[in-house]
């Protein structure tokens, strides 16, 4: 009777001892997790944008490297921000800000030979090993424009959105954008040289360019709003999609980050994004504030 009385004990012991959990303690321990979460998800959050801004910055820091060796091979002239309204091999309806893929495919294929090579997008990605612009043109069917939007490449800025009103297979979808304002102040000048640049620390050669119509903070009217995804930027048409901000590459190679309300100020008289004519932010050559 003592060694069954003991077994009986010992059973009810080790029953107690492996008892589950009761309701309120899977509660409590469902509370704690929940509010573990809420304080450790948005800081994850910010973290990924962080990193996101960072790979974003390093593709304009190649930009701007790939720009300086072009120079260099160039007697010191820059490549051209886009490729010009009645350039040969333009088709009918051609814009020289919202260019196609089937536009690129007829300046590359131009019986005279190909045409706009010396633009931005096609002539510098060469230098940092990646293919131009024009390589995503003329490839078989819908291939090429395939890569370009869903691959990685410096084209590509992992946090932007296309706006709906884009079609991405149909036009070119850019992210990145060169300052087309260097020379705003030399109208009978077409080719920027180095010699021009009053300030190469300041003067501004890519940055983020604007691919979602409801991006915020925005300045400026329902015309600039909708104009998107262009090959040339300024502070009409720079981003904000990076914590209110954006990343810019200068002539001198480096690249840096600056919220949107530095960069640009709200011209309510224009219904624009004005140039605030910030010292270390130069958008014409010379350095002069650009109206």
């Amino acid at each position: 009777m003592m060694n069954e009385s003991f077994i009986m004990n010992k059973r009810a012991k080790l029953k107690r001892n492996y008892r589950g959990f009761t309701l309120i303690e899977l509660l409590v321990v469902i509370a704690i997790i929940a509010i573990l979460a809420a304080m450790l998800l948005p800081a994850l959050a910010k973290a990924k944008k962080k990193a996101q801004q960072i790979t974003c910055l390093s593709n304009l820091k190649q930009w701007g490297l790939a720009q300086t060796m072009y120079v260099d091979d160039n007697s010191q002239t820059f490549p051209k921000t886009k490729i010009p309204n009645g350039t040969p091999g333009a088709a009918g309806g051609y814009n020289e800000d919202n260019p196609t893929w089937a536009d690129l495919n007829n300046f590359y294929n131009y019986k005279g030979g190909p045409q706009g090579m010396d633009a931005w997008f096609n002539a510098l990605p060469a230098y940092v090993h990646q293919p131009g612009l024009y390589y995503y043109a003329i490839q078989n069917g819908t291939m090429g424009y395939t890569q370009y939007n869903t691959g990685k490449s410096i084209f590509i800025c992992t946090t932007a959105v296309i706006d709906p009103t884009v079609n991405p297979y149909e036009r070119v979808a850019f992210q990145y954008g060169m300052n087309s304002k260097g020379l705003n102040n030399y109208p009978n000048i077409s080719n920027l040289k180095g010699s021009m640049i009053k300030n190469p620390s300041a003067f501004v050669m890519f940055s983020d360019g604007r691919t979602l119509t409801s991006e915020t903070p925005f300045y400026g009217g329902a015309t600039k709003q909708a104009d998107i995804c262009k090959p040339q930027v300024y502070t009409t048409a720079i981003s904000s999609r990076h914590n209110s901000g954006a990343n810019l590459s200068f002539s001198d190679g480096h690249a840096s980050y600056y919220k949107y309300s530095y960069i640009c100020f709200n011209d309510t008289a224009q219904a624009k994004a004005g140039d605030p004519g910030n010292p270390d932010i130069n958008w014409s050559c010379d350095g002069i504030t650009v109206p």
